[in-house]
């Protein structure tokens, strides 16, 4: 153990000898590990003890270790974050770290770079027109019910035409200040949370200006997803009644986007349906690939910008399997030149001169580029999936998504298996029954009210795998694969949706339990 101290120590100064800089793509001083073997002390908290770490203590001047993901049972609770104050030294101290024979990994902590016929559809709004919004309106405009976490600088949650969708936390609203009323690691989030301050206010500074500060990207991601629509103010969104849960990732005093791993945490404690994250980075941290696999787990759906290169470079986290990777079109259905493609991109979406909510006063509005702005356009679509067929999964939603897309291809010779499923077309996705949707006559479903057992009959057309009962808040309360008979009698009385699904189809209906 004395050699193992003498070691790191002196790998320690070796590298804090030799001539570093800071890394302007990480976060100063912060560190993640992962113990991979129990070292047989207590890490979280951690004020002394053992001597390696008071040895890499004393050397480098730590000021603290803890868990900042804690999950008991899951491998996020096996990861440490370390502050420490010297920026100059996070290459030996991830080194020294990383020499510890119960470490599995030591790493920077990356900062996050963003991609930058209602009574309200604005002329300006091509996107929606062009992914067929109006149409798919008629099937649904969205629930209340459906939370989307918006992960970015910043959220207006004041301004005119987004403070009708942002999302109201009753339990905190309700209970006791300074209190965590609903367990989710964070006190008072009443209208969200500002992660990267350690406060419940995701808004930008008092004292940004908009534009000119860099807290603007945000406001205009959060009014793509769901401004609220048909209320003859600002603008439509495709998103139309779902609800926004801000998530402020960025720092107040450089708006940099310090805490997607607290952000991704904290929408995933929160209960969400679907995150969208607007932002990259190029760093494959294995701290935020283990994130995404829990959320994933958890059944949430999770969006991202592939990235603004115009190259196949990777962004993570939207090169990962279980994200839905965005890029961006224009007007044409071109990929917009700034726009990554390849074949980690599942799908495209209208990113240039998209028309939002900007955080000025809140009552202003504005065009921006990127595949920041495809991103949302992607989350809002799949909340409303999420709206009209209740209890349906990630999976499924990703697969109509992907299912319902546009081919492209023409537009884009030579791209062939680069622009992941084509553009994406709302009606497509929720109103053509071709896709997703199963014919009425299909399926039979008696007694209906049901006091105990609930028979079903499906035609050689619909092979049904599994039945899901899911109440009015879309909570699922019953689940199997499916058989022709099930017994209810567990089930309180009430109204609820019964969802079959097989084959990548879905029947959906009322179902009344007395």
């Amino acid at each position: 153990m004395i050699r193992l101290i003498f070691a790191l120590i002196i790998l320690f100064l070796g590298f804090d000898g030799i001539a570093q800089t800071v890394d302007p793509n990480a976060v100063d001083g912060e560190i993640h590990f992962k113990i991979s073997d129990d070292p047989g002390l207590l890490l979280d908290g951690y004020s002394g003890g053992n001597l390696t770490f008071d040895a890499l203590f004393t050397v480098s001047g730590l000021d603290s270790i803890f868990k900042p993901f804690p999950l008991p049972g899951n491998e996020l609770d096996s990861i440490y974050r370390v502050i420490f104050p010297n920026a100059l030294q996070v290459d030996a101290l991830s080194a020294a770290l990383a020499a510890l024979p119960y470490v599995e990994f030591a790493e920077k902590n990356p900062i996050m770079t963003e991609f930058n016929t209602p009574n309200d559809l604005q002329s300006g709004q091509w996107s929606l027109e062009k992914i067929q919004a109006e149409l798919a309106w008629d099937y649904s405009t969205g629930s209340t019910d459906v939370l989307v976490a918006v992960l970015d600088d910043a959220i207006a949650i004041d301004h005119e035409d987004l403070s009708a969708n942002i999302y109201i936390n009753t339990a905190e609203q309700n209970g006791l200040p300074l209190l965590d009323d609903d367990v989710n690691g964070r006190s008072d989030d009443v209208n969200g949370f500002d992660v990267a301050d350690g406060d419940n206010d995701p808004r930008p500074p008092a004292n940004a200006s908009g534009n000119s500060d860099g807290f603007a990207h945000g406001t205009h991601v959060a009014g793509i997803v769901s401004a609220a629509t048909n209320n003859g103010t600002g603008m439509a969104s495709i998103g139309y009644n779902t609800k926004i849960l801000p998530v402020k990732i960025g720092r107040d005093s450089d708006a940099a986007l310090v805490a997607a791993g607290d952000g991704l945490y904290y929408a995933m404690r929160s209960g969400v349906d679907i995150i969208n994250m607007s932002f990259g980075t190029s760093t494959n941290a294995a701290t935020l690939k283990a994130l995404v696999a829990q959320i994933n787990a958890a059944g949430i759906l999770m969006v991202a910008a592939a990235g603004n290169d115009g190259n196949q470079e990777l962004n993570y986290p939207a090169a990962y399997p279980e994200v839905i990777s965005v890029g961006a079109t224009n007007q044409n259905d071109e990929k917009a030149s700034f726009s990554n493609y390849g074949n980690t991109i599942d799908v495209m979406a209208p990113g240039v001169g998209i028309y939002s909510t900007l955080p000025e006063g809140n009552n202003t509005y504005g065009n921006y580029d990127g595949t920041s702005m495809a991103t949302p356009l992607v989350s809002g679509l799949a909340a409303l999936v999420v709206s009209h067929f209740p209890g349906i999964s990630s999976v499924q939603v990703r697969n109509k998504i992907e299912g319902g897309c546009e081919d492209i291809s023409a537009q884009n010779p030579g791209m062939s298996g680069m622009l992941g499923a084509g553009r994406i077309n709302a009606y497509h996705t929720i109103g053509n029954v071709g896709i997703g949707e199963v014919e009425q006559g299909t399926v039979k479903i008696w007694p209906n009210p049901v006091s105990d057992v609930l028979n079903f009959y499906s035609n050689e057309s619909f092979k049904p795998e599994r039945i899901d009962v899911v109440d009015m808040t879309g909570r699922t309360v019953y689940s199997s694969s499916f058989r022709t008979s099930v017994n209810l009698t567990d089930i309180n009385g009430g109204l609820y949706m019964v969802v079959l699904s097989g084959q990548s189809l879905q029947y959906v209906s009322k179902l009344m339990v007395e």
